[in-house]
């Protein structure tokens, strides 16, 4: 672990991260049908661009011998409103190359968001995660993620 750096993403970085997203979004199509897996390409590229330059939230990137291999990307979240105490951040996506999972990167990364979170003033962050993706779902957990509520899904 000691040959990982985490950092803040740089425009140079864009195609990585964007080739990551795709594949995340590549394998959360396996839980939903209407993900639409070509968004990394499409409206996500702003999305992207602006993480990246740190515009509405943050983009980190894992790097290992001057390869992007993991990133995450957070913002403020949608509850910010008078209901609720504190500020809220949320951690909006996360990719690890397949290659490099179950090895601490995505931990390193959480706790990248934690530091980006608690500096810039959030008391709390949240994260969303596919009710079928088990495998993200107790990644958060071991990360100190706890449940808080529940978003149930009706076709019409």
């Amino acid at each position: 672990m000691n040959d990982i750096t985490v950092r803040l993403a740089k425009p140079e970085d864009f195609k990585q991260v964007q080739e990551l997203n795709h594949k995340l979004f590549l394998s959360d199509s396996r839980h939903f049908d209407d993900l639409n897996t070509n968004w990394p390409y499409e409206e996500g590229e702003g999305y992207f661009r602006k993480r990246i330059a740190g515009e509405e939230g943050v983009c980190l990137v894992a790097e290992r011998d001057g390869a992007v291999i993991g990133y995450v990307m957070g913002g403020w979240s949608h509850l910010n409103f008078s209901a609720y105490k504190g500020k809220r951040a949320e951690l909006e996506n996360i990719c690890v190359a397949e290659e490099e999972r179950s090895h601490g990167v995505g931990a390193l990364l959480v706790t990248a968001l934690f530091d980006w979170a608690k500096q810039n003033g959030a008391t709390h962050v949240m994260v969303d995660a596919y009710a079928p993706n088990l495998r993200a779902i107790k990644f958060y957990e071991t990360q100190g993620f706890t449940p808080y509520s529940s978003v149930l899904w009706h076709e019409v």
